[in-house]
């Protein structure tokens, strides 16, 4: 395989007055990283070959107006302190300065040390700004958001110019910390947007009414950050492709607003979607699952390229290289901006000039890098966010090292441990690779998933891992084979719950469905218990689909309630869609064709419909293995069964470790 299949998304393009090297952007997100972290991430897909990135400029606040406790405002990353000083005022613009511009230096300098160009990106989210903050939310005219659902301070006309100056300094900042540009938000139902789109802004003074009224506040937010930073301090703009709100802006909006502002930018990156993917209903997440097509924004990017003068970036779930390539050299978009599949895999650039995009890891789509409560983290690369802690490096004293189990856990264990130079075998009793997910995979809903496997495969394949299906680890067959090292990753059994007459009624786990849904009849009842993840949903999901009468039980206080927001918010919406009945705060307490149920607040009990089979996806217990002599290691599941992200982690970490 040759450069030459990638020649456009490898060849370099200007941006801002300066030649960056390829057409891939590592776009604006916040992987919620203490600096020491975050630098390390960040060096990493630095180094990996990415030409342009966005900076998120680490302070909201510093770009917005404290309307409660006027001067005071909370920093980022420092807990609900209210000791700063007004960053309108000279004393509060030298203390951020002093605070967050060596911060942003040290990202810049990162950049430029490895080749690339940093442009550093100002948000303020407005009416979706998060209440834990402790700050009040804004908007152009008082209207709460559907997701965060809070009322917000509708803004005077002055406090309009007065963020639109703060806006200003924060690019005077990004500018003396040594980024090469600027990028404002103008989209993800952020205040940019919420200014531009008639569904959000029903202002009568000069910021409202017209198309061009609406545009005002940004228009005024780019001649201020001229004004501030020079003609030639080059700006960039994020913006969606279109908005997928009742009343809100269409394509054709959108190209006009680019269109009114492309001479004055280095370059236009439209994404697409809103936070939590809610907006009179459920709409398209900014954070996009594998449930939603890839590459779903280019027709729209492409559309508004045809008034863009300045290079136009795309963004929307694009994993494929070979997409990504077709989408340059179709003309769509100039660049491909990227977030989740340089989580997935950082060195992607790097793999294709090498010639080696077989070795790339796509990203799945399972938005696990997306919870708001926790740093990112990804199932495909385990790695991510851990740069300083799990280092592959070579071991001196390489050791003989028996894995036993193929699924995701103990793949990644023989990755990792073959990596590090030990003498790798992996036993597996079945006749194939994956473990459980290579099930879950035949489920049109995770067919994603099967990449993740399939690379493992490879990988270990390629570093020369022993490999014995359907050969059954047994006590005696470890001790034939004499390893220094035993990992079990042998997973976990699904629960059947011990229920009064489960045995009157065909019952089934929730992996048994995806061999012959047809035996399971016409009317379902899906039992989650207190599952609270992917496996209740997505079967009762897979169930509809194939034409079934779905009930979901769930004793949770909401259905799916541990899923990310997207996600969750998207999955309510296909199972609704699909006439599935939910019932949350809802336990089985008896089987049978007419199963009896209990809310789990109110202890009262109901007789539920009449049913053809139960399904039991309410969790599973650990496989068991006879005590073994030696360094013996569980991860994965048989250590304690979670969600695929903890079974990859726990497998880099034993493989690191050994």
């Amino acid at each position: 395989m040759t450069t030459q299949e990638f020649s456009r998304l490898l060849s370099p393009i200007q941006i801002g007055g300066k030649q960056v090297r390829n057409r891939f952007m590592l776009t604006t997100h916040n992987p919620k990283m203490n600096d020491e972290r975050y630098l390390a991430y960040l060096e990493e897909r630095v180094k990996g070959g990415v030409g342009l990135v966005g900076i998120p400029i680490l302070h909201e606040t510093v770009s917005s107006i404290n309307f409660i406790n006027t001067g005071k405002v909370v920093p980022a990353y420092a807990g609900d302190g209210d000791g700063t000083p007004d960053p309108e005022s000279e004393e509060g613009a030298a203390y951020f300065d002093e605070t967050l511009i060596p911060r942003l230096r040290a990202r810049a300098d990162i950049v430029h040390r490895h080749g690339a160009y940093c442009f550093g990106q100002i948000a303020n989210r407005g009416s979706i700004r998060l209440p834990d903050t402790f700050q009040p939310m804004v908007s152009p005219s008082g209207l709460a958001d559907d997701h965060v659902r809070m009322a917000s301070h509708e803004l005077t006309t002055d406090e309009v110019r007065r963020i639109v100056k703060l806006f200003a300094r924060s690019a005077e900042r990004i500018k003396k910390a040594g980024l090469d540009g600027a990028e404002i938000h103008c989209t993800h139902g952020y205040l940019v947007e919420q200014f531009l789109s008639p569904a959000t802004n029903r202002r009568t003074d000069r910021y409202g009414g017209s198309a061009e009224n609406r545009m005002r506040f940004l228009l005024e937010i780019i001649d201020e950050i001229k004004t501030r930073c020079g003609d030639d301090f080059p700006i960039g703009v994020r913006i969606s492709g279109y908005q997928d709100v009742e009343g809100g802006m269409t394509t054709e909006d959108i190209k006009a607003v680019v269109k009114r502002i492309t001479n004055s930018l280095a370059y236009v990156n439209v994404t697409a979607g809103t936070i939590g993917a809610l907006q009179k209903g459920v709409v398209t997440p900014y954070v996009a699952s594998s449930f939603i097509p890839s590459g779903f924004n280019v027709p729209a990017a492409s559309r508004i390229k045809e008034v863009c003068t300045v290079p136009l970036i795309v963004t929307g779930r694009i994993n494929d290289p070979w997409q990504m390539e077709g989408i340059i050299a179709n003309g769509h978009a100039d660049m491909i901006g990227l977030t989740r599949a340089l989580i997935a895999d950082p060195h992607l650039p790097r793999k294709l000039a090498e010639g080696r995009a077989q070795e790339v890891r796509k990203c799945a789509g399972l938005n696990e890098c997306h919870f708001p409560d926790r740093v990112s983290s990804c199932p495909v690369n385990p790695m991510a966010g851990r740069e300083l802690d799990l280092k592959v490096q070579l071991i001196d004293k390489p050791k003989r090292v028996l894995i036993v189990g193929g699924g995701p856990a103990g793949l990644e264990a023989a990755r990792i441990a073959s990596a590090r130079g030990h003498q790798v075998t992996l036993v597996e009793k079945s006749d194939q690779l994956g473990g459980t997910v290579a099930t879950l995979a035949r489920d049109p809903s995770r067919r994603e998933m099967i990449t993740l496997i399939d690379t493992l495969k490879r990988e270990i394949r390629e570093q020369g891992v022993e490999v014995l299906l359907n050969t059954e680890a047994t006590p005696e067959f470890v001790a034939k084979h004499k390893p220094d090292a035993t990992v079990l990753a042998i997973g976990s059994t699904p629960v059947i719950p011990d229920v009064p007459g489960v045995d009157t009624v065909p019952v089934f786990n929730a992996l048994e469905i995806l061999d012959n849904p047809a035996q399971l009849g016409r009317r379902v009842l899906v039992v989650g218990g207190l599952m609270d993840g992917q496996p209740p949903v997505l079967a009762a999901l897979y169930l509809a689909e194939q034409g079934k009468e779905v009930t979901l039980l769930s004793e949770n206080v909401g259905i799916g309630q541990g899923l990310e927001w997207s996600i969750q918010h998207f999955v309510l919406k296909r199972l609704l869609e699909k006439n599935v009945r939910l019932m949350p705060l809802t336990e089985l307490i008896e089987a049978g064709r007419v199963p009896r149920l209990r809310n789990v607040f109110t202890k009262q009990v109901s007789e539920g419909e009449e049913i053809d089979s139960i399904v039991f996806a309410c969790g599973s217990a650990p496989r068991s293995f006879p005590q073994i002599e030696g360094e013996v290691y569980r991860i994965g599941d048989c250590l304690a069964p979670r969600r695929l992200l903890h079974a990859t982690l726990d497998g880099a970490r034993i493989g690191v470790r050994l």
